[in-house]
C-alpha cells in the first residue's frame, strides 16, 4: 500500500509492529445473518439463490436486496421466543435437558478433554454485542462440587453460575451440570473490562412456533420466524411444517358458500351429523346447535354448520376454491376438511388470506426484490405476479364476516389493538396445533404453535385464542404504531348474476328442506324404525337445481305385488322401495360419499 501511494511509509511501518489478530466474526462462516433474528429468512434466501446460481452465491459476491423489514423481523423474533418460553414455563416442568459438545470420549458421551473444551466455538458467540437481556448458549467448562458452582464460557467471556443463578428450575449447579454441556442463559450484566458476565439459566422450550407477515398489496414478506432458535433447530416451521389448520381453514369453505349465492345472513343448519361412525361436534362438545346466520357461525367458529356448508356447496367446489387461494396441498376429499383436516404450511395460509383484504387478488409472496452481481449488473428483479381468486364482492363480504371474529367472536381479545382487524383462530383436535391469522387492510400476519414432529397435545386450555393470538397482538401492537390507521372498504352490492344465483340457491334449499320434512314424516310410519336424535344428511352435492322431468313416481302410490290390491294404509316398511335409489340425480358434482 505504501509503494502504490495508498498510505505513507511511516504508517506502514507502524502497522507492521502491531500483532496480527483475527476479528471475532472470522469464526462465523458467511453467508449467515449478523443477528440471530435474521437466521431463518437469510437461510431461506440463501437456499433459493443457491438453487438458481449454484456456487456463484459463495464465490462471486452477489448483492441481495430483501423485502424483510429489520424492525419487524426483530420484533417477530422476540415475540415468538417469549411466547414459547411462556408456554414452556407454564405448561411443562424443568427437564434438565442439555446438549453435549462433540467429543471423542466414550463415543461422544463425554466428558470432553480440556483441549476440546478450550477449542469449542459456538457460532452465536461471535456476532452482535454482549448486552443485558440477550439469550445466549454457554459452555460448561468446570463444575466445583465443593462450592456448588459452575464455570461457563461464552466465547471470550466467562461467568460463574451458583445456586442463585439457576433460573426457575432452582437446581443445584453441581447436580445439574457436567463439563461439556451447552445450556441457554440470559445475560444480566456485562463487565467488558474483565470480560465477565452475570447470567441466569434458562430452559430451551420443546414446543415450536412460527410467525410470518406479508404485505397483501405487494406480496413482500416483511417478517419470517421459523422457530425458537435456528442454531439448535434449522427446520423452518414457517415454510416446511405441514400441519392441520383447524378452524383457520373454514374461511375458504365460507368463501365458496358466498360465491355459491349465500349471504352473511343466510341461515345454516346446525342439525347433528353422523356418517359411518364419524360425528362432528362443536368446541363445547355439543353435537348440534340451532340454525345460525353464516356470519355468526363463522364468528363463533361453529363446527357443525361448517360441515353442512361443505355438504351444500359440494366437496369438489370446496376443493377448487382452496386451490384458487394458492394452497398447493389438495384438500382432502371428505367432509372433515371443513374443520381443517388438510395439512398446510404457514406461508401458504398467509398468502391465501392476503386475497381477502386485497379485494380478491392474491399477489405471489417473495423475499427477494433484486439480485446484483459484483459488477453492478442486475441478475434478477421481482416482477409482480397476481392471481384473481374471487370477485371484490365475495372478498370484501368475507372481510366483513371475519371482522366479526375479532369484534365479538373467538378472537375478541384482538379488539384491544384499537385498529380495524379481521382474522380467524384455529385449534386442531386434541389441541395439538393452535393458529391465528389476522389482517389489516394492508398486512397479513399468521402465527402457529405446536410440538415438532409427532403431534402432542398442548393442553386443554390451549386454543388459537389462548396460544397464538397473544403473540399476534404483541407483534401487531408494535408493528402498527408508526403506520397510518386504515379501514377496510365496504363490500359493493351483490352483482346481478349472483342475485339470480342466490334466488336459485334459495329455491334449492327450500326443496331440500321440504324433502327432509317428507322423509321425516315417512320415517315415523316405518314399523322397524325408531326416531333417533342423529340424522344422516344426504351427501349429494346440490350444485344444480334438481331435474324436474326425470323424477320417479312417489313410492307410496305403488302397491307391492305381495300385497292384496287397493289398500289405503301405507305399505309395510320392509317392502317399500329404497329412497336412496330414486333420489340420485345425474349431472351433479362431487358425489364423494362418507369419509373413511
Amino acid at each position: 500500500m505504501a509503494r502504490t501511494g495508498f498510505t505513507s511509509q511511516a504508517e506502514a511501518d507502524a502497522a507492521k509492529t502491531k500483532p496480527l489478530q483475527l476479528a471475532d466474526s472470522a469464526y462465523y462462516q458467511p453467508p449467515q445473518a449478523l443477528s440471530p433474528a435474521f437466521d431463518y429468512p437469510v437461510e431461506y434466501i440463501r437456499q433459493d439463490l443457491e438453487d438458481k446460481y449454484t456456487t456463484r452465491v459463495a464465490q462471486t459476491g452477489l448483492s441481495v436486496y430483501s423485502t424483510i423489514n429489520v424492525a419487524a423481523q426483530r420484533k417477530a423474533y422476540e415475540v415468538v421466543r417469549n411466547g414459547l418460553r411462556w408456554y414452556d414455563k407454564s405448561h411443562t416442568g424443568w427437564r434438565s435437558s442439555y446438549q453435549m459438545i462433540p467429543t471423542a470420549a466414550n463415543n461422544g458421551a463425554g466428558p470432553p478433554t480440556p483441549q476440546e473444551l478450550a477449542s469449542y466455538k459456538y457460532p452465536d458467540w461471535y456476532r452482535n454485542g454482549y448486552v443485558p437481556g440477550r439469550y445466549l448458549m454457554g459452555l460448561v467448562t468446570k463444575v466445583d462440587q465443593a462450592r456448588d458452582e459452575a464455570t461457563v464460557r461464552f466465547g471470550n467471556y466467562i461467568a460463574t453460575v451458583n445456586g442463585g443463578d439457576m433460573g426457575w428450575g432452582k437446581r443445584a449447579p453441581r447436580n445439574e451440570f457436567k463439563p461439556g454441556y451447552l445450556a441457554e442463559f440470559i445475560i444480566k450484566d456485562v463487565d467488558k473490562k474483565t470480560r465477565r458476565l452475570k447470567v441466569e439459566l434458562n430452559q430451551i422450550p420443546n414446543v415450536q412456533g412460527a410467525m410470518m407477515t406479508e404485505n397483501a398489496k405487494s406480496g413482500e414478506v416483511v417478517a419470517m420466524v421459523g422457530g425458537y432458535d435456528f442454531l439448535t433447530n434449522k427446520f423452518n416451521n414457517a415454510v416446511q411444517a405441514y400441519r392441520q389448520t383447524g378452524s383457520a381453514f373454514k374461511p375458504f369453505i365460507y368463501t365458496a358458500a358466498i360465491e355459491w349465492g349465500m349471504t352473511p345472513d343466510t341461515m345454516v343448519s346446525g342439525a347433528p351429523i353422523s356418517i359411518n361412525g364419524w360425528q362432528p361436534h362443536n368446541y363445547n362438545g355439543s353435537t348440534s346447535n340451532g340454525d345460525l346466520p353464516l356470519k355468526t357461525a363463522l364468528a363463533q367458529s361453529m363446527n357443525i354448520p361448517a360441515v353442512h356448508l361443505l355438504q351444500t356447496v359440494g366437496i369438489q367446489t370446496g376443493a377448487q376454491m382452496v386451490r384458487r387461494f394458492g394452497i398447493k396441498v389438495p384438500m382432502a376429499p371428505y367432509l372433515p376438511s371443513a374443520l381443517g383436516a388438510t395439512e398446510v404450511p404457514l406461508d401458504q395460509m398467509v398468502s391465501a388470506y392476503s386475497a381477502f383484504p386485497n379485494k380478491g387478488i392474491r399477489v405471489e409472496p417473495h423475499l427477494i426484490r433484486k439480485v446484483v452481481d459484483r459488477d453492478g449488473a442486475v441478475m434478477e428483479e421481482w416482477e409482480k405476479t397476481t392471481y384473481k381468486v374471487v370477485s371484490e364482492y365475495v372478498a370484501l363480504t368475507m372481510v366483513s364476516m371475519m371482522r366479526g371474529v375479532v369484534e365479538g367472536g373467538t378472537a375478541s381479545a384482538a379488539s384491544s389493538l384499537g385498529v380495524p382487524l379481521a382474522g380467524k383462530t384455529g385449534t386442531v383436535n386434541d389441541h395439538t396445533d393452535v393458529w391465528f391469522l389476522g389482517y389489516t387492510p394492508t398486512y397479513v400476519t399468521g402465527v402457529w404453535m405446536g410440538y415438532p414432529g409427532r403431534k402432542k397435545p398442548l393442553g386443554n386450555d390451549m386454543t388459537g385464542a389462548h396460544g397464538a393470538l397473544p403473540m399476534f397482538i404483541e407483534f401487531t401492537k408494535d408493528f402498527l404504531k408508526d403506520k397510518p390507521k386504515e379501514d377496510f372498504p365496504q363490500a359493493p352490492s351483490m352483482p346481478e348474476d349472483m342475485k339470480e344465483m342466490y334466488k336459485q340457491r334459495q329455491r334449492e334449499l327450500a326443496l331440500e328442506r321440504a324433502q327432509m320434512t317428507v322423509d321425516e314424516e315417512e320415517n315415523k310410519t316405518d314399523q322397524n324404525t325408531t326416531p333417533g336424535t342423529i340424522t344422516t344428511p344426504r351427501l349429494e352435492d346440490s350444485t344444480l337445481p334438481p331435474p324436474k322431468s326425470n323424477e320417479p313416481p312417489p313410492p307410496r302410490t305403488e302397491a307391492p305385488k305381495s300385497e292384496p290390491p287397493p289398500q289405503t294404509a301405507p305399505p309395510p316398511a320392509q317392502t317399500r322401495p329404497r329412497e336412496t335409489e330414486p333420489a340420485k340425480k345425474k349431472g351433479k358434482k362431487g358425489d364423494d360419499g362418507p369419509p373413511g
